[in-house]
């Protein structure tokens, strides 16, 4: 939910999608000698004048280039709490395990599970994510013993009660894979998060239909990490902003155990942790099918 919620959470990471990141950036693939040099985070951090027009775009390229390679996983298995606080204040847990297949050319595959409480015990999710259309997402209520497809005008729903909107689910495993073409990106300002460097890229949408108008992300630039990401309708002040923290090494790949998507005109939030992770378990293709969500209650016990 949350990775691609890494939930990473960069493509990712989500959630915690959402979000892996690692500390170096492989060089060309083999038969790809011709391709343009994607810098080192070191080069990054200095750009000169023979460094490209856009920096933002070259910051991006180097971000999917190691998602590709050396951060690369093929999927991952996460344990999440989440704390929804509303704009009355009033509080719900909620517990789930995601699970994501990667594929080539950002065609990943998604499976959540609710496990407590029992209210939601057994509502399962899927997501299909495509690279040049909408992704396909279905959803599954015990209670009502029946798979819902996701219609594109639901996708600004919230998400299960949180801070996360469907469509959220969806961008967190997109936005570093989109092309000029796709959206334009730009360098804003330089920042610092937690004593270390950090810089401000906007990107504006130009072809999907992503709920919002530009979105400002903020990257570590030794290390290339994404930190924050805000979502701006027309407005100055942001509809939502995702802030990933406490990153820590899990088997070779940087991943963030906490989150928190804030909502400020609604004055709530989501709070989640990553109480477990593992990364290329060799989990099955038909786990990641519709039929698989009706055994979520399953998964839940």
């Amino acid at each position: 939910m949350l990775d691609r919620f890494r939930l990473p959470i960069a493509r990712s990471a989500h959630l915690a999608a959402l979000v892996a990141t690692t500390l170096a950036i492989a060089a060309p693939a083999p038969g790809q000698e011709g391709a343009v040099p994607v810098p080192t985070p070191a080069a990054a951090s200095a750009p000169s004048p023979a460094a490209s027009a856009n920096e933002a775009r070259v910051l991006l390229e180097a971000v999917d280039r190691l998602d590709d390679t050396t951060r690369h996983w093929n999927d991952r298995t996460q344990r999440m709490k989440l704390h929804i606080v509303d704009g009355r204040g009033i509080e719900r847990n909620r517990e789930l395990i995601m699970r994501t297949l990667k594929r080539p050319n950002g065609e990943d595959k998604t499976s959540t599970v609710f496990v407590v409480p029992p209210e939601v015990r057994g509502t399962a999710f899927l997501q299909f994510a495509h690279k040049d259309r909408d992704a396909e997402q279905w959803l599954f209520l015990p209670a009502l013993g029946r798979i819902r497809q996701i219609a594109a005008q639901s996708k600004n729903e919230s998400f299960m009660g949180t801070d996360f909107s469907y469509r959220d689910l969806e961008l967190l495993t997109d936005v570093f894979e989109w092309t000029e073409d796709e959206a334009s990106a730009r360098l804003v300002r330089n920042e610092s998060i937690d004593g270390r460097e950090a810089v401000l890229i906007e990107i504006v949408p130009k072809k999907k239909d992503v709920g919002y108008q530009r979105i400002l992300l903020l990257l570590e630039r030794q290390d290339l990490l994404l930190r924050r990401m805000e979502f701006y309708g027309s407005g100055d002040t942001p509809k939502k902003r995702l802030q990933l923290d406490a990153v820590r090494d899990v088997q070779g790949i940087p991943t963030a155990f906490t989150l928190e998507m804030v909502q400020p005109p609604l004055n709530s939030k989501t709070d989640v942790t990553v109480v477990d992770v593992k990364y290329n378990q060799n989990l099955p293709e038909d786990l990641f099918t519709t039929r698989a969500l009706e055994r979520g209650a399953l998964d839940a016990e």
